[in-house]
């Protein structure tokens, strides 16, 4: 993969940025003109090579028991070129207008050629304990290649922070174990519980700071994921049928000693913290769902079907939204309901009226700090309800 400017990305600040991004009481941030027309000019070049050969045996110890293992190994190369330059803004050499000017942007110039070559692989023992169970217990290692930031580097005492330009890859450890069942022929019910950790977790980060580009890639020194899930369906007769599924997740940051701030001490004295301990964001604790179809035997326009109604349910409690958890980032749980209606028919024709979030419920998919380093955030808002109509034909 090559990935290229063309000929380069420009991002430009006003004359009343400074309202925004001062972070001090220093008089000369309302110097005229000092940040009108004051921008940035980047120039990338990123080269991407990735290969991997794996495979995978099924050893059938006896008739009833089967051992798994697995192996692969990855090759990634990455090659980047990197240079932003600033321009425009009050031309000076006053040192505390320049430095005030290099809060918003600054000039930042890497190169890097890197490569990793990695061994990672599987065991897993299945033991069929009767023709409706299954039981199993996995333990893998993962990997994730290096990352490289294109989108700008977040800067500490108005200097480009340079170690931040390349990521260090993952590496994962999981162990599962579970059971499958099929307690009828029209019913099926798993259970996992399964515990995972990775070091060098790459987070993405929202800065608060101009330049920074949908925020950055950064080293988590160590992550530990766990949980419950469990799903089932059924179906009763031939027009009617029930699916569910339940999950608890617990997401923590075991070591990230050099996060960035919570949104609330942002302008502080302070550019990073140890948020060890803290939970990591996007996952919410429980999560819930529930759905089911209902059909009648009937006729449309001389096709031969059914008439369906459909719901789905799904429940998801609270959870941080941000990478350092802020009081201010936090999303209430919140739940939608899907529905649909129509008919399908024995031959591939179905004709269907849907809808999404049929309850109109309000709520936020992500909380994240807005660029300018003010303090203030932005939101990401859930799909309101949605109506539609599929018609629908396969062979």
């Amino acid at each position: 993969q090559a990935l290229n400017t063309d000929p380069v990305h420009t991002e430009e600040s006003g004359a009343a940025q400074w309202r925004f991004s001062q972070n001090s009481t220093n008089p000369k941030w309302e110097t005229p003109d000092l940040l009108d027309g004051f921008g940035i000019r980047t120039r990338s070049r990123l080269n991407t090579f990735s290969g991997a050969f794996f495979g995978q045996l099924d050893w059938a110890v006896g008739d009833r028991l089967h051992l798994l293992p697995g192996i692969r190994v990855n090759y990634d190369a990455k090659k980047v070129d990197f240079d932003r330059k600033t321009y425009g803004g009050l031309q000076t050499k006053d040192p505390e207008l320049l430095a005030l000017k290099r809060t918003i942007y600054t000039d930042q110039s890497f190169a890097a050629d890197v490569d990793e070559l990695n061994f990672s692989g599987q065991m897993t023992l299945r033991y069929q304990t009767s023709e409706r169970i299954n039981t199993f217990a996995t333990y893998s290692t993962g990997y994730k290649p290096v990352g490289i930031n294109l989108g700008g580097l977040p800067t500490g005492d108005g200097r480009p922070m340079l170690q931040l330009a390349v990521i260090k890859p993952e590496a994962v450890k999981h162990g599962e174990v579970g059971i499958k069942t099929t307690p009828n022929t029209f019913s099926m019910v798993n259970v996992t519980v399964y515990n995972t950790t990775i070091r060098n977790y790459q987070t993405q980060v929202q800065a608060a700071q101009l330049g920074v580009n949908r925020g950055y890639l950064a080293n988590a020194e160590k992550v530990r994921v766990r949980g419950l899930e469990i799903n089932g369906s059924t179906r009763i007769n031939n027009l009617v049928s029930l699916h569910g599924a339940l999950s608890y997740t617990e997401g923590k940051y075991i070591s990230f000693s050099n996060a960035p701030v919570p949104l609330e001490e942002t302008g502080g004295e302070a550019t990073y913290k140890d948020i060890s301990g803290t939970v990591m964001p996007g996952i919410s604790k429980w999560a819930i769902s529930l759905g089911g179809e209902i059909g009648k035997l009937a006729q449309l326009f001389g096709f031969s079907g059914k008439y369906f109604l459909a719901a789905d349910g799904y429940y998801r409690s609270g959870f941080s939204s941000s990478p350092s958890p802020s009081r201010y980032l936090l999303i209430d749980g919140y739940t939608l309901l899907n529905a649909r209606i129509g008919f399908k028919a024995s031959d591939g024709v179905s004709l269907s009226l849907w809808s999404r979030n049929l309850l109109e419920r309000d709520y936020f998919e992500q909380l994240l700090p807005a660029a300018g380093n003010a303090g203030h955030y932005a939101a990401v808002l859930g799909d309101p309800r949605t109506w539609g109509v599929t018609i629908r034909y396969s062979l």
